[in-house]
Order: structure tokens, then C-alpha cells, then sequence
């Protein structure tokens, strides 16, 4: 793809075609709103019979592009917060007991079993 190759040439990559950032209902939603939606309708001024014959399965594109986008967007969230939450949990060993700690009341000194052990 171009942006591929303007990328291994150390070139700026026009943001409409860089493939790690741009999905087909994004570029859709994008085309639909500043192309197509404002062309169709300076043409519907000039002829007003064919306003609806061609806007609205222009406005219907429009809103099936956004609801795909919408919810690629929300998938690539839950995959993030599921993969955070690997990572999160990956740090915890489950062998590994926690550690059980005392609080004197008297002086309010923190003591772990280690030292309970140690001191008698």
C-alpha cells in the first residue's frame, strides 16, 4: 500500500490512508459526511425531485458506517481493557500466599509474622 511505502521512505502518511489508524466504516462515515452528503444536496437545491431518491440511502450509509464504527470501537476497547486486565492479573502469583500482618494497639507499631517469629 502507499502508506507502507511512505512510511519505510520515512514520509509523512496522509492520515485518510494509514492503515493501523483508519478502518473502512471510519474512512466510510468520513466520505459519506464531507463528499457525498454536501455534493447531493447542492445538487437537490438545484433540482429538488431528486432529493430523496438520492439522500437517503446516502443518510441511510451514513448511519449504518456509524453504528459499524461505533461498535469496532467498542470491540477494540474490550479487547484492550481484557488485555490490561491479563496483564494486571498476570503480575499476581496465585501460589503465593499474602502476607499477614499485626497492628499493636498499644503503639500502633505494624508487624509482619516474620517479625512476630523473630521477637519471641
Amino acid at each position: 500500500m502507499q502508506s507502507d511505502a511512505e512510511k519505510l521512505e520515512g514520509l509523512p502518511v496522509a492520515p485518510f490512508m494509514d492503515r493501523e489508524k483508519v478502518t473502512k466504516p471510519s474512512a466510510q462515515v468520513g466520505f459519506i459526511k464531507f463528499v457525498l452528503i454536501p455534493l447531493y444536496e447542492a445538487l437537490a437545491s438545484m433540482f429538488d425531485e431528486i432529493r430523496d431518491p438520492i439522500l437517503a440511502p446516502v443518510v441511510r450509509a451514513l448511519e449504518y458506517y456509524s453504528d459499524m464504527n461505533k461498535k469496532m470501537e467498542q470491540d477494540k476497547e474490550a479487547v484492550k481493557l481484557k488485555q490490561d486486565g491479563r496483564r494486571i492479573s498476570s503480575t499476581i502469583d496465585p501460589k503465593v500466599e499474602p502476607k499477614r500482618i499485626s497492628v499493636s494497639r498499644k503503639t500502633s507499631e505494624v508487624r509482619s509474622p516474620d517479625d512476630l517469629s523473630s521477637s519471641s
